[in-house]
């Protein structure tokens, strides 16, 4: 690959790089410590300084950036703004580099590249690599032609101008952020223990607990079964089936949000995706099977802190730790404030015919289901002394709904 030097003519750059040694092992960016800027565009920018005293010396930041892609002198420019130890000097009219030169009093380093008394600047190099490690063509435009792209290294090496030759790094450190105060602990997962649930839903001796952590709340609720292992989803139907506050509905991955009703109008909800832990740990979603003392949470990312990120296949991913209190939820006080002692709905979860059971009706009375916004979806007349109905559900889509039957009301989850 053709390596740039810069303030050259394209002819004497060629002559002059193929005596160069080149380069720097790529840089990764997980082990940069310091980024400068902001955005979700990721590049990492080496500088090689030639000591043949005290050795070959790099340093390497991270620089990111949104929107379209840019050129490499505005990366330079982000990183100075934001790092006063490097010192850029540009030609009058901010084309190429004069000189680079670091400063770090905490280090002992004060480097910058030695200045050619015939040219009047020092004579520095630049290749770069994207991010599947391959050298990317270069051309003569220089930093403020070539375009640096999310995930690519950017490598500057200093080449002595009296040999015309240059080093990759003895040592190569990764610039700290001269702001920062003292390094902030890992944060840790929050989580809640069996014995501060205080609503338990389902039978046996073995338990499991499952949170939510919406973007500003955090809740809890116990599940009680008798068989070895049961899945997250039938954990979630049973809660909600059981607590008309609680639903969740379908959508990517299985799950596409899940909702709680504080009253009235307002209900949380999520902002963006849901991500689930077991114990603390990615699992598999609805599917992942739960033992007896396990802990399982949905958090949103809206609540969660970024403690770790990678790219993979030009997308970035990110680790999150949800710090947030998690609160036992209480036992629900009937569905919107009414009692359901006095009627009965089987099986639930329901796929095809819903069994209703109630005392016998002195009078006619309408049976209807609503879904979670309210809107009457199905309703039949119930006849005067009569006790059980049964109601078809097989054109429901999957979810949670409300069945009233006079005063009296309750919770039906639909599940094909």
């Amino acid at each position: 690959m053709v390596k740039k030097v810069l303030a050259l003519a394209l002819g004497l750059m060629l002559a002059i790089s193929s005596m160069a040694q080149w380069g720097n092992p790529t840089v990764s960016q997980n082990d940069i410590q310091f980024w400068t800027g902001t955005g979700s565009n990721r590049a990492v920018i080496a500088i090689t300084w030639n000591d043949f005293t005290a050795g070959n010396i790099g340093v390497a930041w991270g620089v990111q950036w949104n929107g379209n892609n840019v050129v490499l002198r505005d990366l330079m420019d982000t990183i100075a703004a934001y790092d006063s130890r490097l010192i850029i000097t540009w030609n009058s009219n901010h084309s190429y580099v004069n000189n680079l030169a670091y400063v770090d009093t905490t280090l002992g380093l004060d480097i910058a590249g030695d200045i050619d008394p015939d040219a009047g600047y020092a004579w520095f190099m630049y290749s770069w690599k994207d991010s599947n490690d391959v050298d990317k063509s270069s051309s003569s435009v220089g930093v403020t032609g070539d375009v640096i792209i999310n995930g690519d290294f950017v490598d500057w090496l200093y080449m002595d101008y009296n040999t015309f030759e240059s080093y990759p790094a003895d040592t190569m450190i990764m610039a700290t952020d001269p702001n920062a105060g003292p390094v902030d602990p890992q944060p840790e997962e929050a989580t809640i223990s069996a014995e501060q649930i205080s609503y338990w839903v389902g039978e046996g001796n073995n338990k499991v607990v499952l949170a939510v952590n919406w973007a500003d709340t955090a809740l809890a609720w116990g599940y009680k079964f008798s068989t070895d292992s049961v899945t997250v989803q039938q954990v979630m139907d049973a809660i909600m089936a059981a607590d008309h506050r609680f639903s969740w509905v379908a959508g990517g991955w299985g799950l596409g949000d899940i909702l709680f009703a504080l009253g009235g109008d307002d209900t949380l909800r999520g902002t963006s995706y849901w991500e689930s832990k077991r114990n603390g740990l990615m699992d598999a979603g609805m599917s992942q099977m739960l033992g007896n003392g396990d802990f399982e949470k949905w958090a949103d990312p809206a609540a969660g802190t970024v403690v770790d990120s990678s790219l993979w296949d030009g997308v970035w991913y990110y680790t999150y730790v949800y710090t947030m209190e998690i609160h036992p939820v209480s036992a629900p006080a009937g569905i919107a404030g009414i009692e359901t002692v006095d009627v009965t709905v089987y099986p639930n979860p329901v796929a095809t015919v819903l069994n209703v059971r109630c005392e016998v009706l002195g009078q006619n009375t309408e049976a209807a289901v609503y879904d979670m916004t309210g809107r009457k979806v199905y309703s039949r007349e119930m006849a005067a002394g009569s006790s059980e109905v049964q109601i078809p559900v097989g054109q429901l889509a999957d979810g949670a709904y409300m069945l009233r039957v006079g005063e009296s009301a309750a919770k039906v989850v639909v599940r094909h």
